[in-house]
């Protein structure tokens, strides 16, 4: 058994989305791809979330996580300025390497427009500065982020159809019907690119899994979180 993803803890507190004006997410949904790789702005929160294994050509494991995330906060959708923001995009990468011995980590953050960021309807297309995650015609994801301690630039191939999470894409997360969000996986994505540390850039390959998740509304008042784990096996299963 080979783990390719690591936990994450999430910890969300919304208001009742119909008390805001977001949409509410129920079960029942109908998915239709390619649509659903793109942004969903009339939700809250939304992101694209990717994790998994490299492995150097010295043959060294790696482990990283890049993640795009968009929201529409709770602003007057009349107001006529260009700097009003309609939507918030913020990024956030790591990359784990064992023998270092603390994780490596960068992050980016803007308001929609101004060519500085942005998150298509449609199909998988967000950029925020000089990061990106993109979905190419040929079904293959591209992504490049790049810190002040290392930088990435990967292909992404999917080897399986999307997986609807929870029942048929609906994942109840509280014990209110509306505390849940659209999610959907691609588990299992070979990984080919470059990484390039210290100046010096060297081949990587590996596999990843790739989450999608959309809401305006997660947990209850009194929830702190939950913890998340993913994992692929040596002979396909997950």
């Amino acid at each position: 058994m080979r783990p390719v993803l690591t936990f994450a803890a999430l910890a969300l507190t919304a208001a009742t989305p119909a008390a805001t004006g977001y949409p509410v997410v129920r079960p029942g949904a109908s998915f239709t791809f390619p649509r659903e790789h793109g942004a969903h702005p009339a939700f809250r929160t939304e992101w694209w979330y990717v994790t998994g294994l490299l492995k150097t050509q010295e043959g060294r494991n790696l482990g990283f996580q890049i993640t795009f995330f968009r929201t529409t906060p709770g602003t007057d959708a009349a107001n006529p300025s260009r700097f009003a923001p309609k939507q918030i995009l913020f990024a956030h990468a790591a990359l784990s390497d064992p023998k270092l011995g603390h994780l490596l980590h960068g992050e980016r953050a803007a308001r929609a427009g101004f060519g500085l960021a942005q998150a298509r309807i449609g199909d998988t297309d967000v950029t925020l500065k000089d990061w990106h995650i993109r979905r190419r015609p040929d079904g293959r994801f591209t992504t490049t982020v790049t810190t002040g301690d290392f930088a990435l630039t990967l292909t992404l191939t999917p080897r399986q159809p999307p997986l609807l999470q929870g029942k048929a894409g609906y994942s109840q997360k509280g014990p209110k019907p509306e505390q849940a969000s659209y999610y959907y996986s691609i588990p299992h994505l070979a990984v080919a690119g470059q990484l390039v540390r210290h100046g010096t850039p060297q081949r990587v390959t590996g596999q990843a899994w790739l989450d999608r998740e959309w809401s305006s509304d997660y947990l209850g008042g009194g929830a702190v979180g939950w913890d998340w784990t993913g994992l692929n096996l040596d002979d396909g299963g997950r």
